[in-house]
Formats: structure tokens, C-alpha cells, sequence
């Protein structure tokens, strides 16, 4: 005995559009199709083109191409791709703009809930701009992402220094010449990660016990290839730095078995690739397991130390490669503080030394 497929009658209606030509809609019900031809309507008549198939994925080439390249620096845009292509376009990028709704967007932030405060803000901010842009276009109604959606995740945690006597231990355990280079430098200049692993010989003048900062490498993703370009973060970030007594000893001890431009590198003479960078890092967390070490927890011990010896604080906005005195005021109001939570302890310790 064969099965009868239920056959249903579909009922059609079309709608006018702005050109001229006819969109076609239909339907099992008369209810459904009332509701697709009304729904249809209100986009025409907010200015969307229903026809369009723009994929998400090749609308954000275009922004990016259009909106974002001709106006920002290389690492900027590196951060903007590594967005797009590690936590976006894997969810929604082969859907039509105007199909993606507010549960797509909640299910990319979903997807990121134990990652970092940061990084949420960073794609909510790209996924705003992005159809913000659709919209301008045309191409949807309205954006998918409520103003409402705000970033979770941990925040970024406050700075902290070394104190000087750890410093000073961290140098003194640390034998391997590569990981005690990456200390001494940043300790001893405040360059940024980048920075310190871009320099080269021809960056330090030993004549003039100075070190130019004119470059910044970006270490590939995935074991890829570490890229040197002359984009600094800022453009106060190219500036000259003085050569400590200290660090140009052993600068000048590690130039004469260098085989490298770079005063980091690899066998192959080649700037210092991910992996090991971070094999290099293990080696320098070993020597304090329990103090927090990062490259930046570095640079800011050397912005602080600047402010301990009383430098002027135009100065250390130079020295530091602050592109605003905010960025630097921030750094002297975690040391005030800090200093001052340390001045009132032994006061009131004092005071009730009187007491007693």
C-alpha cells in the first residue's frame, strides 16, 4: 500500500518595489503570507533592499577595505582582522545581513563568556560599526545588536610593579642570555614587547649611550612567522632612550657573539617567533613563581621608578612613548596612591606608638 504525500495549494502576492520591478511572496496560509508581505512592506518603505543576498561575511570585507584600512595603522588592523576571523565570521559569516537577528548576536557574545572584558569590547564594537554601516546602506532596518548588550568578562586587572628588590633577584636567577636581555631592556627602557623584540644593533648607539626606538614586530598567530614593520603604536612612541650603565654592559657583552641584526633571535637570525617567546617567558615566571610577571607588569615598574627618582612628568610621557599625558597620569596616580597608602600606614603606626 503506497503513502499519499499531502500536496498543499500555495497562495501568491507580490509587492511593488521602489524600482519598479514586482517581489513575489507565497505562502500555505492566507495568515502567513499577509505576514511575510506586511513584514516585506515595512523594509521597503524604511529604505531596505529585500532583494539583496549581501552575505555578513562579504559585507565585512567591504567595511573593512573601505572604512577601516585606508585609516588605521597595520597593528590596528591586525586586531580588527584577528576580530573578525577568530570570533565572528566563524558564527555569522555566511549569513544574509538581513536574516541575522538579535539571538545571532547573542549567541557570537554567548560564545565569549569566559573570555576577557577587553576582547568582548573589541567585537561588540567592530559588530556595532559594521551594521551601522549596513544600515546607512540600506541593507538592513535596523542593527541586530541592542544597545542594551554590554561586555562581561573579567576586566583587565590594575597594573602592578615589581618592587626593586625583586627585580634585582629576578636578574640575578635568571642565567638563559635571551630571557635576561628581555629583562634587562625592559627594565632598564620601558619599551614595549614589540618593541624589544624589534630592536637591532643599528637601534643602539653605544658612542652616545642611546637606544632609538623606530620599530615594532608582531609575533604570528599558530607558529606563523614574526612580522617587523616601522608601525609603532603610537607616533609618540618613536623616541630615543638613554643606555643604563648596567644594560649597556651587557649589551655590548651580547653584540660580540651576535650573528643576528636583532638583538633577539633565533638560530636562523630571525626575530623570535610565538612559540618562542613563550617558552623564553616560562623561563623568567620559574624564577618568581609567586609574583605576577608580564611584559607590560615590566614596563610599568620602569614608568614608576621614573616617578620615584622625581623626573619631570613631560619627561616620562616622552620616555614612556605616550601619545597623551592621560595615559602617563594614569601610571602616576596608581604610584601616588599606592605611596600614599604606604606613608598613612606608618603614621597611624606612629600614632599609636604615642599611644602606647
Amino acid at each position: 500500500m503506497t503513502k499519499t504525500q499531502k500536496k498543499y495549494e500555495y497562495l501568491t502576492k507580490a509587492i511593488q518595489l521602489p524600482d519598479g520591478t514586482r517581489k513575489y511572496f507565497r505562502a500555505k496560509t492566507q495568515k502567513e503570507l499577509d505576514e511575510k508581505v506586511m513584514k516585506a512592506q515595512i523594509l521597503v518603505n524604511s529604505g531596505v533592499d529585500i532583494c539583496s543576498e549581501e552575505t555578513f561575511g562579504h559585507f565585512a570585507q567591504m567595511w573593512y577595505d573601505m572604512y577601516k584600512k585606508p585609516y588605521l595603522r597595520e597593528n590596528s588592523l591586525i586586531a580588527i582582522r584577528n576580530t573578525l576571523n577568530h570570533y565572528i565570521l566563524p558564527v555569522i559569516g555566511g549569513y544574509r545581513l538581513r536574516d541575522i537577528t538579535p539571538m545571532h548576536i547573542q549567541a557570537i557574545m554567548a560564545g565569549l563568556a569566559i573570555k576577557s572584558n577587553s576582547l568582548q569590547s573589541k567585537v561588540l564594537i567592530n559588530l556595532r560599526s559594521i551594521f551601522k554601516v549596513a544600515a546607512e546602506n540600506g541593507l538592513i532596518a535596523k542593527s541586530p545588536v541592542s544597545s542594551m548588550l554590554k561586555p562581561g568578562g573579567k576586566k583587565t586587572a590594575e597594573k602592578e610593579t615589581i618592587p626593586a628588590e625583586e627585580s634585582r633577584l629576578l636578574l640575578e636567577r635568571v642565567k638563559n642570555h635571551r630571557a635576561r636581555t628581555f629583562l634587562l631592556i625592559a627594565l632598564h627602557t620601558g619599551m614595549r614587547r614589540g618593541e624589544i623584540l624589534a630592536l637591532t644593533w643599528d637601534n643602539i648607539d653605544f658612542t652616545k649611550k642611546m637606544i632609538y626606538v623606530r620599530q615594532s614586530a608582531l609575533l604570528g598567530r599558530d607558529c606563523k612567522k614574526t612580522t617587523v614593520n616601522d608601525y609603532l603604536k603610537t607616533d609618540a612612541g618613536k623616541r630615543n632612550l638613554p643606555l643604563s650603565e648596567e644594560l649597556e654592559a651587557w649589551l655590548k657583552q651580547e653584540k660580540k657573539t651576535s650573528h643576528s641584526k636583532y638583538v633577539l633571535a633565533m638560530q636562523n637570525h630571525s626575530p623570535l617567533t610565538q612559540s618562542s617567546y613563550r617558552s623564553m617567558w616560562k623561563l623568567i615566571e620559574r624564577e618568581l613563581p609567586d609574583t605576577h610577571i608580564t611584559a607590560h607588569i615590566l614596563r610599568h615598574t620602569y614608568i614608576t621608578r621614573l616617578f620615584e627618582a622625581g623626573l619631570d612628568i613631560k619627561e616620562i610621557q616622552y620616555l614612556a612613548g605616550h601619545s597623551t599625558m592621560d595615559m602617563t597620569l594614569k601610571v602616576y596616580t596608581h604610584y601616588d596612591r599606592r605611596s600614599r597608602e604606604a606613608k598613612t600606614a606608618e603614621k597611624v603606626r606612629e600614632a599609636l606608638r604615642a599611644t602606647a
